[in-house]
């Protein structure tokens, strides 16, 4: 079997790409420790909390939305109940359930203006309405083949 080859302007599309999103994302991470103390992981932890209407989430779907590994997760989550940003609960069926503290909300609530300012100033600041649209479509393909390759 011949390994699959990867031509010259392949490698550069996904170099670009890897530097692009390490660079972004670098520098809003950046944004919100110096803000905030919160960390890359304290902050998606912390939003994916908030979308829910009671601010929990059972310990397996975080896993399964962040697609970390169980002990990452469990050392994070760990971390955070240790600063007050989040408790865990067992609810009746015993499973683990996560949710938000008030300290959560006071420093997600701190982290999200700091974010959100960062986000325009390192990525859509620079980017057209096609260029907007464009990624999307990319974004949405990729996503659609990665869910795939799954099943």
């Amino acid at each position: 079997m011949t390994a699959p080859t990867i031509t010259p302007d392949e490698w550069a599309a996904w170099r670009g790409f890897r530097r692009m999103a390490e660079i972004t994302s670098g520098r809003i991470v950046h944004d919100i420790t110096r803000s905030t103390g919160l960390s890359s992981a304290d902050f998606v932890v912390l939003m994916e909390l908030s979308k829910a209407k009671d601010r929990c989430r059972r310990q397996r779907e975080l896993l399964d939305y962040l697609e970390w590994d169980k002990t990452r997760l469990s050392h994070q989550l760990t971390r955070m109940a240790g600063r007050g940003l989040i408790e865990r609960d067992t609810d009746s069926d015993n499973v683990v359930v996560i949710r938000m503290t008030a300290e959560g909300r006071t420093q997600l609530g701190a982290a999200r203006p700091v974010h959100v300012t960062s986000v325009r100033r390192n990525f859509l600041d620079h980017l057209s309405a096609d260029d907007l649209a464009a990624l999307q479509q990319i974004t949405d393909k990729l996503h659609a083949a990665l869910q795939d390759a799954e099943n």
